[in-house]
């Protein structure tokens, strides 16, 4: 108990020094964001949050494909009141996420939390990788903003960047690949190894799906509505409605990775990285700081109360057994 409220404390305390550090760094003031609030066009926040609303189904349905190589069928609305539950979860305490989702249904679909669980690693590596596959494509189209602001004495173009990078993946995966017997034989005794064999177990699992094509395009379809969402939000203000499609990704990818620290919900670093990425586009850190206040508000607004709806929604859900006999 003493070790989780340490974690709670240093977690929480790292969301404000770095929301503290953007607020300072953008010299803004309460009004500032409350005329930007004021002067949103909702029409487009609401689009926006039925895309993001989509794009946590599909997570739902992906999941749901993941349960069923396992033989559990616990429907679609014990996942998708779960997925949401974890959202709500992680913006309370980092990372309580995963384990409230899986707690959910272990709670109304008898699904036993350690195999649950194992499925929710199995997404977190898919994710990834879609995530570094993204990252690629963001500095394949983007290189010249990001250059420019990053790089400023590095004069690389874009092709050369995307070749080197991916054959260091390459050659990662191959020695991946190589050392996978030895990482077996250390497994049993180094915390390390059994990680590794579990996200190579991980990633093996998506051969047992039935329709493996299904499992992609919902994977493709989760981060197309989130580049949508995100790309909807830029319509809903002057300042941001002419930057374009691929300024919208670059914003999602740093997003993403302000949301993944450590922080609940990714206060701060959601913040501060959001505002940065607006810089490149010539935007004014005042001015970046207030749509990705915006943006980051419109998201937990929206998960704090769908997941509370379906945190009150599983109250009342009866419990199923959802494990499947194979024939």
């Amino acid at each position: 108990m003493l070790k989780s409220i340490i974690k709670y404390l240093i977690s929480s305390l790292l969301a404000a020094g770095l929301l503290y550090w953007a607020f300072s760094k953008s010299q803004l003031h309460w009004n500032d964001i409350l005329q930007t609030f004021q002067q949103a066009d909702y029409n487009w926040v609401a689009v926006s949050v039925v895309i993001a609303i989509l794009s946590h189904l599909f997570r739902a349905l992906r999941w749901e494909q993941l349960l069923s190589a396992m033989s559990y069928q616990p429907g679609t609305v014990r996942t998708f009141s779960a997925v949401l539950i974890g959202y709500f979860a992680n913006f309370l305490v980092p990372r309580l996420g995963e384990v409230s989702r899986c707690g959910s249904l272990k709670k109304t679909a008898d699904i036993p939390f350690e195999e649950s669980f194992g499925t929710v690693i199995t997404e977190r590596i898919v994710d990834l990788l879609s995530l570094v596959v993204l990252v690629g494509i963001t500095f394949l189209f983007e290189w010249e903003p990001l250059q420019k602001s990053l790089f400023p004495t590095l004069h690389l173009p874009s092709g050369t960047l995307i070749i080197a990078a991916s054959a260091l993946g390459l050659i990662g995966l191959g020695v991946l690949w190589k050392f996978k017997d030895f990482l077996q034989n250390i497994g049993e005794e180094s915390k390390i190894g059994k990680m590794i064999l579990g996200w190579i177990a991980g990633i093996g699992s998506i051969r047992n799906l039935e329709a493996p094509g299904k499992f992609i395009a919902y994977s493709i379809g989760i981060w197309l509505c989130y580049y949508l969402s995100t790309y909807t939000l830029f319509l809903a203000f002057p300042i941001s409605e002419n930057l374009g499609l691929s300024a919208a990704l670059t914003v999602l990818v740093m997003g993403t990775f302000g949301m993944a620290t450590p922080t609940q919900g990714g206060i701060g670093a959601y913040h501060s990285l959001v505002a940065s990425a607006f810089v490149f586009y010539s935007l004014a850190y005042k001015d970046g700081f207030m749509l990705a206040t915006f943006f980051h508000g419109t998201q937990m607004i929206t998960l704090l109360l769908l997941g509370g709806f379906s945190f009150i929604l599983t109250l009342f859900l009866p419990k199923i057994s959802s494990r499947v006999e194979q024939n």
